[in-house]
């Protein structure tokens, strides 16, 4: 007799392989620290003040002698 085929038996075999790329997504902070240097201008001026008194003592026509002649 002729062979008897049975319809094909059909397996599959995957292999799967896990293929890391690596991406980069680059970042960057800059820090500023900033100094101001604020200069403050002043003019102080002073002021003062003399008071002057003067004193001048006269006999007339004549006074007897004083302490304060």
């Amino acid at each position: 007799m002729p062979a008897q085929y049975d319809p094909v038996n059909h397996n599959t075999s995957f292999t799967g392989q896990d293929v890391f790329v690596p991406v980069v997504h680059p970042s960057h902070t800059t820090n500023v620290y900033q100094k101001n240097y604020k200069y403050m201008h002043s003019f102080p001026h002073t002021e003062s003040l003399v008071c002057q008194e003067t004193h001048q003592h006269f006999c007339v026509p004549s006074c007897p002698p004083r302490p304060w002649c």
